[in-house]
Order: C-alpha cells, then structure tokens, then sequence
C-alpha cells in the first residue's frame, strides 16, 4: 500500500504529467497485488491495458516500489516478502521465513517490514538482498512509514504509536519511543521531509494528524464511515488522500485539519492508493476485482478488471 514516500527518480519521471511520460521515455504504471490468483498485475495508465501478470507466493498484500522500477510485496500467508522487477517482468528475490509480513516501505537503501506474528520489524539490505536485522516490536506492529524515521502502528487496541531512529549507513533501528496516538491507529502515512504523519483508525471513519517530532496530536476529524488507505499526495504539499472500504470512495482531505476537499465515487472496496505523477490518482477496489483509475485534469474514472481481490498498488514508469 503507497504509506511510504515516493522514490525521487519517480517523481522526477513524472513530474510533468501523463502526457509527457511516454514522449519522455517512460510509460507510467500501477503494478497491483491480486490475492486470490498470487499475482502483481501490471496496468498501463496510459491505455489501461494490462502489460503484466507475475506470479508470486500466495495471498500478496501490501506493495510499495523504489527506483521506479522495483516492487516489494508481502504476502503474508505464505511468510514471504518478494522483490520484483517491473521492467523484466520477473521475481528477483523471495525472502521466506516470516510469520506474516504485514506492512513493507522503503527509503530506497533498506526495507522496513512488519511482522505481525513475531512482532518486529524486519530491515533487509536492498543492495546486498540479505535481511540484516530483527527488532522485537511490542504490542504487534501493523504498519510503516519511513522516512529519517520509522513510524509503526499497533494492533491490540494499542493507542501508541512508535517511532524508530534509524542508522542511514547502516540501516538499524537505534532507539523506539512512543506516544499517544489519539486512538488504535490502522494506516500511516507521514510527510515527506516534515515531522507530520496521518492516520486511519481502526473500524472508524475517522484520520488524524499527528506531529511526531514533538509527539502530540494535531487534529482528528470523522470524514467517512470504515477508511482503509492513507497517503500523502507527494504532488501537492497540502493534500492527502484515504480509502473508504464502505462507501467504495476515494477522498482528498486538505492536511491542514482533513476538511474534505474531493470525493471520488465508484470504488467498491476502495483499498489501497497509488499517486502516477501530478496526473493519476488510483486505488485497489477489492468488491470490484478491478483498479480504478482517475484522471487529475478532469477527474474521468476507468476501471481496469484486474482478478479477484485487489488489495493495494505501487506505481513504476516502465522502459
């Protein structure tokens, strides 16, 4: 799911727009977890053609991409995180022996993985392909975001939320503290080069606001009914962007205290976010089987049919 921040190259590919990917050589992608056929399916937002169907351990979840062109999957029924190359259309690593990897983000370096069963947070050298630490997490960690830091969710009702200094050269979690979050805390999402993160709340419609850095509560406001997804929109400095999995919405919030200020319909299911550029907004709509894709200039829905149960996405630009 796009909690974590969007690779530099990325952006940069994208900056301009969906028109200009293709004439600058890259075509702008959503590659999308499909749980029930064990696939990372490929969609083309250009065209909404489906450009690849990679299979991978059972149940794939959670999706986040680096470099614009690898992928990083969780699957957490079969104990497996896999590394994917969009370009070549293929698995280049599985990484086994997990109890269920939940949650998976990036700094481009090293990769963040959350071990429900185990309770930690598992870091993996992307360079070298070797898991490089285990950290004992408690209560059970449910999703990251990272940045300069780590920032974890908890289940068991834990109103908590953690943060983890983090070691840039070598990728270890050097110290964790933990403050009120205003809640149980599902999904994160934190601003990039800022000390502000957003949250879901389990079973609620309600997301906050949180400033990490000196550990306290902005806002919270109620916006929809049972939100899911969370992400900043790293186009546009003021706006964020959630999930409604029963009203099947995608929502734009504006950061400053999450006032609504557009809401999508059309999404059964609405799951995962993934952010194309200043171009595309796109979302996992599970009920659907399918991807829905929103153009920004005029906010035209397409919906691709991807295969049963969708859970979130990753956006690439491809070769």
């Amino acid at each position: 799911m796009l909690r974590a921040l969007i690779a530099a190259a990325l952006a940069c590919a994208l900056c301009a727009g969906g028109a200009s990917a293709r004439t600058d050589g890259g075509t702008p992608a959503v590659f999308v977890s499909v749980e029930r056929s064990s696939k990372l399916v490929g969609v083309d937002l250009t065209t909404g053609d489906i450009v690849a169907r990679i299979q991978v351990p059972a149940g794939p979840r959670d999706v986040t991409s680096y470099g614009a062109r690898y992928v990083l999957v969780t699957s957490p029924r079969a104990g497996a995180v896999t590394l994917v190359d969009s370009f070549q259309e293929r698995v280049l690593k599985v990484w086994q022996g997990f109890g269920r990897p939940r949650s998976v983000a990036t700094n481009g370096a090293y990769a963040y993985v959350t071990d429900a069963a185990r309770s930690e947070l598992v870091i993996i050298d992307l360079a070298t392909r070797r898991i490089i630490s285990r950290v004992k997490v408690r209560p059970q960690p449910l999703d990251v975001a990272v940045g300069d830091v780590a920032l974890i969710t908890h289940g068991s009702a834990s109103r908590k939320l953690s943060v983890a200094d983090l070691s840039w050269n070598r990728g270890k979690a050097l110290r964790f503290r933990h403050f009120y979050a205003g809640g149980s805390t599902r999904q994160i999402s934190r601003q990039a080069d800022s000390a502000y993160a957003y949250v879901t709340y389990s079973g609620s419609g309600t997301v906050g606001a949180l400033h990490w850095g000196v550990e306290r509560l902005r806002w919270r406001r109620d916006v929809g009914t049972l939100l899911h997804d969370i992400a900043v929109d790293p186009y546009h400095g003021q706006r964020l962007w959630v999930t409604d999995r029963v009203e099947g919405t995608v929502l734009a919030l504006f950061s400053g205290n999450g006032l609504v200020l557009r809401r999508l319909r059309g999404c059964p299911g609405a799951s995962g976010l993934a952010f194309v550029g200043s171009a595309w907004v796109a979302a996992a709509c599970r009920d659907a089987n399918a991807i829905a894709i929103w153009r920004q200039r005029d906010w035209e829905r397409k919906l691709v049919r991807v295969g049963g149960r969708p859970y979130a996405g990753a956006e690439v630009v491809l070769p």
